[in-house]
């Protein structure tokens, strides 16, 4: 091959690479517009939801009833293998690095897609898998924000992250039962924080 056709070929492969992550579809997330597909920075500045500007704008409010079903979907083409995610929700509208996180719902391996290789590497492909979620009753109604999180399988040791604004109803109003669920899982941000295993499905210690 030319010289030159390598060239190209690295670049459109490094391209791909850097824009065929993952990012969430359904729930909407906020900041549509300025979300961009990379993992959160290891040094974790930009936690939670990838602060940016208008990182809390809302383009579509998630209406969602206790107990009834949720589709949690992406887009993307690098799926790292898949790995594990989380679903989990904090009552404040407007995160920042203090706000409490709760988890709904633990995928344990085959997220966002059950493939050990990765799709087209189009930031627009919706190959990936679809999963089922629902905000369990005792979450009080109000507005406020889920997150997805994700922990790739393979690959350098990342954690993905987008938030989504959330319409919660038909709840029994009870914020003893939100504060008994298990905390989000957060790891390979700060180098002093816990790294997941390249390689490995990981297994939450709490998943809830």
């Amino acid at each position: 091959m030319h010289s030159r056709s390598v060239f190209a070929a690295v670049i459109a492969s490094l391209f791909t690479y850097a824009n065929g992550h993952m990012t969430m579809r359904s729930p909407v997330p906020y900041g549509v517009d300025t979300l961009n597909n990379s993992p959160l920075e290891t040094s974790g500045s930009d936690f939670p939801c990838k602060q940016r500007a208008g990182v809390y704008d809302v383009s579509t409010m998630n209406s969602m009833a206790v107990d009834s079903p949720q589709t949690l979907a992406f887009q993307g083409g690098a799926t790292h293998g898949g790995g594990s995610c989380q679903v989990s929700i904090t009552l404040d509208q407007e995160p920042t690095a203090d706000s409490t996180w709760k988890v709904i719902h633990s995928i344990i391996g085959g997220c966002p897609i059950n493939s050990d290789g990765n799709l087209s590497g189009n930031p627009t492909d919706e190959g990936s898998d679809t999963f089922e979620f629902s905000i369990p009753n005792g979450v009080p109604n109000g507005q406020y924000t889920l997150a997805w999180t994700w922990f790739n399988k393979i690959g350098n040791r990342e954690m993905y992250m987008n938030c989504a604004p959330i319409d919660v109803s038909g709840s029994d109003e009870d914020e003893s039962f939100f504060d008994s669920l298990p905390d989000m899982f957060v790891a390979n941000l700060p180098p002093d924080q816990c790294h997941t295993p390249e390689s490995e499905n990981f297994v939450f210690p709490d998943p809830g």
